[in-house]
């Protein structure tokens, strides 16, 4: 088997799983000596999508060859640690655990999980020059090998090996790290999946760049920053905090999760609300103590509805929100006497 797959392996380049999406999908796009007609693909999206000749993309060296180690197939073989399943605390465990190479690991979990997987959270390494990161693949490729599959020339095929086989800590031995293992993890995603992925201000600029490209700038959902130390360093500006970015793999299908979630909170409220009335009349206290214990219980479901913690017979309700402080007098101010001519400080009880 595993010498099925070397022999498909030769075959493969960096652009195969997006040639068979798209004989999938536009047969009607490729002749028969294997060409695409770029022509007829952008009349296909004429009527939907604006094709424009101008881009904008993230360039690295290495980038093809990072392509390629995410479209070939692997030929590791995961065994069971039957020590460690044999132990009582594992006997009933549902997880699943991989030690090797994640490049591989994620190769192996797609022939079984592609499209099931609902969250991802990475912590990669941050490439800081401490944390002992230098990018060294396994892959025996020749120059002349690797210049063929590429269309490249040999001199650069040799830069790339190079790259891939000194131990090298540069952002582009970084990038052609990180490229493909996302390109997979994407391939794991539910199609309303979200990644989640710590970094710090070393790469965070290039996660953001490579995110963008292999997940789409339009399925960015944002940045958390998160305060995770204290910089005593006087001479530099502080730095107290990392990011994590997170992306998910279909907007529009997050959005409508998102949306439906909040509309069924909503439905929730206002269900206990009508229960709530129906059985105390115009008690307001009443109605406000046993609406106060539903709060309490469900507060950490609600989300942004999270405010709404008052009921009276009029229904649940928000209360008064902050607003902002006018000047040094704080909350008083001035109010305008029906007749125009005199003032009325409100402050004083005017």
């Amino acid at each position: 088997m595993i010498k099925d797959i070397m022999a498909a392996n030769e075959s493969v380049t960096p652009n195969a799983k997006e040639l068979a999406v798209l004989r999938e999908h536009f047969p009607a796009c490729f002749a028969v000596d294997g060409s695409f007609d770029i022509g007829r693909f952008k009349e296909y999206l004429s009527d939907k999508v604006a094709v424009t000749n101008e881009g904008y993309e993230l360039r690295f060296l290495g980038k093809n060859y990072a392509r390629l180690l995410a479209s070939l197939d692997t030929t590791t073989v995961i065994f069971p640690d039957e020590a460690h399943n044999s132990k009582p605390e594992n006997a009933n465990s549902q997880n699943i655990y991989i030690s090797g190479d994640n490049l591989d690991g994620l190769k192996h979990l797609l022939k079984s999980y592609t499209r099931k997987v609902k969250c991802i959270y990475i912590d990669p390494p941050y490439n800081t020059g401490k944390d002992d990161f230098a990018y060294n693949d396994s892959f025996n490729f020749s120059p002349e090998d690797l210049s063929s599959k590429l269309s490249i020339d040999v001199e650069q095929a040799k830069r790339i090996l190079d790259l891939a086989k000194r131990g090298s800590s540069s952002h582009s031995a970084w990038l052609m790290f990180m490229y493909p293992r996302l390109l997979l993890a994407r391939d794991l995603l539910t199609i309303d999946g979200v990644i989640f992925v710590s970094i710090d201000d070393n790469e965070q600029a290039n996660v953001k760049l490579i995110m963008d490209d292999v997940f789409g700038e339009d399925n960015y959902v944002g940045t958390i920053i998160w305060k995770n130390a204290t910089d005593n360093n006087p001479t530099n500006i502080t730095t107290e905090h990392e990011y994590i970015l997170c992306y998910c793999r279909y907007n529009d299908s997050l959005a409508s999760e998102w949306k439906s979630s909040l509309s069924d909170l909503k439905s929730q409220i206002l269900e206990v609300e009508a229960k709530i009335l129906e059985k105390h009349g115009d008690d307001n206290g009443a109605i406000q103590e046993e609406y106060s214990k539903w709060y309490t219980l469900h507060k950490p479901q609600l989300g942004k509805l999270d405010g709404y913690k008052f009921c009276d017979v009029g229904g649940v309700f928000a209360g008064s929100r902050s607003v902002h402080n006018p000047g040094k007098r704080g909350y008083y101010y001035d109010v305008i006497h029906w007749s125009g001519h005199e003032i009325a400080d409100k402050g004083k009880g005017g």
